[in-house]
């Protein structure tokens, strides 16, 4: 091994015969794991290996040196300990006999992963790859090195916890570049305060990026969920993914560093879900934030909010004062005096001795008044089977729309399951108590929560269902009832609800097997048939090609079929000498067709019982 004037532990320079750091404590002969690589191996010629720094069931990372640039670096090595494994003094990874097609699938996905991080290198606030390249029967990537501190260990130094004006400064860039990875196809799953850093210049990098199965349970890989913060469809497998579940990851991480509190785990929130409030926690928190946060945190992904410019939308959006509308889902009861318009109010003087007098007379006067109405509404003979109301001059009936005169008003908000819903206002007579509500606005609304809501109970929904390109799958964008127009106990709407725009974007079958390409397809709307395609070039039960290509769009609402090309494996055969030679054809349903695979590095995998 050459000779190397750096320290193993932080690549900072040492003197020669120096055994321990003195800028990290790393001691010259420490002890490592047999399974990893060895400190001071180098790579592809130019990068020196040094201590293992973290692992988990997808890869390790390695604090490194790049001796071209002369840089520190980080390096991450393709290393699924449950399905390989590495001898002690040996650089080559074996791969487990019986593991190499899972092995070499979930490699697939490391690479193309981080072929689209080593993209993204003009986004400030993700550490994006430097290179790639294969050896040892692996693949490595390289990242640029991070002084700083994690998110959490920054929250240590800072009370535990952040105010909700310090997060709107500092958490903007990391919500842009969030939806920026969604939008190149990337999900991260690991959205948390470990993998989150802060640079000694203030910006926070988004780092920890893995591929799916590391970070889902019941998977071929050892899983690492970060409790609190990962979705409950990371705890099971057949459950679909997606931007919604970093929606998951990112409230929960808001959830913490404005309340100090760590959420509890989803799988606890499932059997029993006792999640408090952050206003509750700290009652700093806007009202409008800590709610959405609650929303960002659904346990059902269908209702959860779904991208992270949905989240930023209501995170920021301002609420609304001055209006009849509570949002609080208890039942109360105000009482709306007319009121003439606002303006500052000016001081008064105290009432004098003959003020008070007058008052006094005025009060006895009210109340006789009082008695009187009473009497007069009833002597009123109802018998029209309608409302009722009483001016004392003269009386207003019916059965119809009424609008009543507001010192016979009061509006009650009904209690909601749900905090985001609008309670429903209602309309109370005076003399008879008849009630009639006032319509919300429901577009937008979905129409699962709203038909099975309390507060429209008052409702019978009839619902018909058509595509529509404003409104996402689901959600109402008519109603037959229009918005603040009145009607009764047991009133008949019909709404019409979204299913979804026309035309839908045929969704990417990269390194994805038919059963879980399918769900995707299943959760777009997009109908499709399977058809197998004879192929030595892709694993068995993988998806081989589609009969229009990803990205392209399919018209759902003329029920347009996708073709599934499924791979097939031929059997195994071993010809005899007197067998003659086999001439290959083209295959006339893809004649001139390269498989679309990922580009892997050369590499060369070797079976190990």
């Amino acid at each position: 091994m050459e000779r190397f004037d750096r320290c193993y532990g932080c690549m900072e320079r040492i003197d020669e015969g120096t055994e321990v750091c003195p800028n990290c404590g790393y001691h010259a002969g420490a002890p490592y794991l047999p399974s990893y690589l060895e400190p001071g191996v180098r790579l592809n010629d130019r990068y020196v290996v040094g201590k293992l720094r973290s692992y988990n069931g997808e890869s390790a990372l390695y604090v490194g040196y790049d001796t071209i640039t002369e840089s520190k670096v980080l390096i991450k090595e393709y290393m699924p300990d449950s399905l390989c494994s590495r001898e002690k003094g040996s650089s080559v990874i074996n791969v487990d006999q019986g593991s190499v097609a899972q092995y070499k699938t979930l490699l697939s996905e490391f690479v193309e992963l981080n072929k689209i991080l080593s993209k993204m290198g003009t986004l400030n606030h993700i550490n994006a790859a430097l290179d790639m390249f294969g050896d040892n029967n692996t693949a490595y990537a390289v990242f640029g090195w991070l002084d700083g501190n994690t998110l959490g260990e920054y929250l240590k130094m800072n009370a535990g916890e952040l105010s909700w004006d310090e997060v709107k400064k500092l958490f903007p860039p990391i919500f842009t570049t969030l939806s920026l990875v969604h939008n190149a196809g990337l999900v991260h799953r690991g959205i948390s305060p470990e993998n989150i850093v802060i640079t000694g210049s203030g910006e926070l990098k988004i780092t920890g990026f893995s591929i799916a199965d590391a970070r889902t349970a019941n998977t071929e890989l050892v899983p690492e969920i970060y409790s609190g913060y990962a979705a409950p469809e990371q705890y099971n497998s057949s459950n679909w993914q997606g931007t919604w579940t970093d929606v998951y990851g990112i409230s929960a991480l808001l959830y913490r560093i404005l309340t100090g509190v760590v959420p509890v785990d989803a799988v606890s929130r499932i059997a029993n879900d006792d999640l408090v409030e952050p206003a509750k926690i700290n009652p700093d928190i806007p009202r409008n934030v800590s709610k959405v946060i609650m929303n960002g945190m659904s346990l059902n992904g269908e209702m959860r909010i779904q991208t992270i410019t949905e989240l930023v939308t209501q995170l920021f959006e301002q609420p609304e004062y001055g209006s009849a509308r509570l949002s609080s889902s208890s039942t109360q009861t105000i009482t709306i005096p007319r009121q003439s318009g606002s303006g500052n109010r000016k001081k008064t003087k105290p009432p004098s001795r003959h003020g008070l007098f007058l008052m006094i007379i005025a009060v006895i006067l009210c109340v006789g008044m009082f008695f009187l109405i009473m009497v007069l509404i009833l002597s009123v003979d109802d018998t029209s089977g309608g409302y009722s109301t009483s001016t004392g001059l003269s009386t207003i009936t019916g059965t119809d729309d009424v609008t009543l005169p507001s010192e016979f008003t009061e509006i009650t908000t009904m209690p909601t399951d749900t905090v985001t819903e609008p309670p429903q206002t209602v309309i109370t007579t005076s003399q008879t108590n008849a009630m009639v509500y006032v319509m919300n606005d429901l577009t937008g609304k979905v129409f699962d929560i709203v038909s099975k809501s309390d507060t429209y109970s008052s409702l019978v929904f009839t619902a018909e269902y058509e595509y529509n390109d404003e409104y996402p799958k689901g959600q109402i964008f008519e109603q037959s009832i229009p918005k603040d127009q009145t009607f009764e106990e047991g009133a008949e709407i019909s709404v019409k609800v979204s299913l979804g725009p026309k035309f839908i974007v045929i969704p990417d079958y990269l390194a994805l097997n038919k059963k879980d390409y399918f769900a995707k397809l299943d959760s777009l709307g997009i109908k499709y048939e399977e058809q197998e395609k004879l192929t030595e070039d892709m694993l068995e039960g993988y998806v081989y090609g589609t009969s229009k290509e990803p990205g392209e769009q399919i018209d759902v609402e003329a029920g347009e079929t996708l073709i599934v090309y499924v791979a097939k494996n031929p059997p195994v055969t071993v010809p005899s000498e007197t067998d003659p030679p086999v001439t290959e054809r083209p295959d006339p349903e893809f004649p001139e067709e390269t498989p679309y695979v990922t580009e892997e590095p050369d590499i060369i995998i070797t079976i190990f019982d």
